[in-house]
């Protein structure tokens, strides 16, 4: 067997019954993926990109650029352009009087940036509720959620 990663060495690759539920839950994931995009798409008037900025922005009281793309999982380059057209759109407006580095972009959505994305954020939670709390008990979903939060906070702390 190989060196787990905290000795120097490497990690143990996957044994088979791992791998096998390794492949159902990139399977499921990608099927759950597709299916709520596209049912959320479908009906939004704006791409899963833009609905995600708009989203992330809107349980936040200000944001940097970067922490926006951070958050979003969306490059900084991609989501610089997305505010833009929203500043013009009048979704997002920038914040003059943030007391940090005044080099620093800090946007915040307006309140029809709120009345364009709420109608998605609706959409996005009834395809949530039919395609996943609807398939699982309370307490795998609960389980599922609380996973997956360990998992990114893991990530996350490890830089990746």
């Amino acid at each position: 067997m190989q060196q787990n990663e905290a000795d120097g060495g490497l990690a143990p690759v996957l044994d088979g019954a791992e791998r096998d539920l390794w492949q159902q839950f990139v399977t499921g994931g990608w099927v759950l993926y597709r299916a709520l995009f596209n049912q959320i798409d479908s009906s939004a008037a704006l791409s899963s990109a833009d609905w995600r900025v708009l989203e992330v922005l809107a349980v936040a009281e200000g944001l940097r650029i970067s922490d926006l793309a951070e958050a979003t999982q969306i490059p900084v380059s991609t989501v610089s352009r997305q505010v833009v057209r929203f500043i013009e759109k009048g979704y997002v407006a920038r914040l003059e009087n943030v007391d940090y580095d005044a080099r620093q972009k800090w946007v915040t959505i307006t309140d029809a940036g709120r009345e364009m994305v709420q109608p998605i954020l609706d959409e996005r939670d009834r395809a949530v509720r039919r395609l996943v709390i609807d398939s699982l008990s309370p307490e795998e979903f609960d389980t599922l959620c609380r996973t997956f939060g360990k998992i990114g906070e893991r990530i996350a702390r490890e830089g990746l």
